[in-house]
């Protein structure tokens, strides 16, 4: 179904309810919902600047090593 006809069906399902109570619950669900994706999704300057330095940590080898960090997140969870 194209994008279009999907947002239709929706808008028809929304028309139907008659409920003040259930299209503020879907107000609020689907304001989450879209919310949730468009955060995911947002490439600001200081996100790529962050993934730029772990590239480069990681083509300059700086890594660390996988018992290292299980030591460390043993020790998060004891203190």
């Amino acid at each position: 179904m194209a994008t279009a006809e999907l947002k239709s069906i929706l808008h028809q399902q929304i028309d139907r309810l008659q409920n003040p109570q259930d299209v503020q619950d879907l107000l609020l669900t689907v304001s989450e919902f879209v919310s949730q994706r468009t955060d995911i999704f947002i490439e600001s300057p200081e996100l790529i600047t962050q993934l730029n330095r772990a590239l480069q940590t990681v083509n300059t080898g700086q890594l660390t090593p996988h018992s290292v960090v299980v030591a460390e997140a043993k020790q998060w969870i004891t203190q």
